[in-house]
């Protein structure tokens, strides 16, 4: 799946958001975002889940 979208002045911030929205755990525990897009099994939080964390906790600029 290949996402495509005009992207308004947000930054990184709108990124991490986006992030959020599709990296989220499903029952076992593993990231649907890592699997849907790359077909891989990884707990959450993922490594894209916990930057996009970070940067909405203001910890990464």
């Amino acid at each position: 799946m290949i996402i495509t979208a005009d992207k308004p002045d947000g930054g990184i911030e709108m990124d991490a958001r986006s992030i959020l929205l599709v990296h989220t755990p499903d029952e076992d525990g593993l990231c649907q975002g890592c699997y849907e897009f790359t077909c891989t099994f990884a707990r959450f939080p993922c490594s894209q889940a916990r930057w996009a964390q970070a940067v909405q906790d203001g910890d990464v600029s």
